[in-house]
């Protein structure tokens, strides 16, 4: 399959992870699929534990572990879609310094799940944290929140779920042994993490103007851009 975007060990697929994911192979899954409580702007918000489900049966074919990512407000039972061949590793907590609201929840973070093979002992990471705090404030989320307008996102150059670079970064130094596959990639934020810390990554998104989008970000990158990036992941 010819690939949407490609340069400097990042590669982007535009299509169905269901049919693309099988025919790749990584060290590790960083991911932030379609929680339960998505947007339903996005698609397969009408049956999000099915559809991921369906994408997280081939992770122990395609990976030797998975990062997911999840926020503070979504339900974990979603994560019963992850196959038993991978076993529960720990969950990490990736704090914000300065937290926003959702409704009446305190927005202070999200939450990562790792499942299978720990990754191999190196310096920084003997004993593995649980536990990284982005410092940096996401100015443009807090606008399109307060204004209840994710729909728009896209307009801003967002995904209407956007993580933050630093604590996928920060996932990535901690569990990724070699390429990092994010099937779930809407505006590419795992793999601009991966391209900051030198991995190679590949992604795949089935709405194509999110894969120009991520196409951008990563473009940008090249001009020392990353942390601009980084407030606007």
């Amino acid at each position: 399959m010819k690939p949407y975007y490609q340069s400097e060990g990042v590669t982007i697929y535009h299509g169905d992870a269901r049919e693309i994911l099988p025919t790749l192979y990584a060290d590790t899954i960083i991911t932030d699929p379609v929680w339960p409580n998505a947007s339903a702007d996005l698609i397969g918000s009408d049956r999000p534990y099915e559809l991921f489900a369906e994408v997280a049966a081939w992770f122990p074919v395609v990976a030797a572990r998975a990062v997911i990512q999840l926020g503070v407000d979504s339900d974990p039972r979603f994560l019963f879609g992850v196959p038993a061949a991978m076993p529960f590793f720990r969950v990490c907590w990736l704090e914000y310094a300065c937290p926003t609201h959702k409704g009446r929840v305190l927005y202070s973070g999200d939450v990562a799940y790792v499942f299978g093979r720990p990754p191999k002992s190196a310096h920084g990471r003997r004993v593995i944290s649980g536990r990284y705090v982005s410092t940096k404030p996401d100015t443009i989320r807090v606008r399109i929140t307060k204004q209840k307008d994710w729909g728009r996102a896209a307009e801003h150059g967002l995904h209407p779920t956007p993580r933050r670079v630093q604590h996928v970064r920060w996932l990535v130094s901690k569990f990724a042994d070699g390429v990092v596959l994010d099937p779930f990639c809407g505006s590419g934020t795992t793999l601009l993490a991966a391209k900051c810390a030198h991995v190679p990554a590949i992604g795949i998104e089935i709405v194509e103007q999110y894969c120009e989008i991520a196409a951008k970000r990563l473009a940008q990158m090249t001009l020392n851009f990353v942390g601009a990036q980084d407030e606007a992941s």
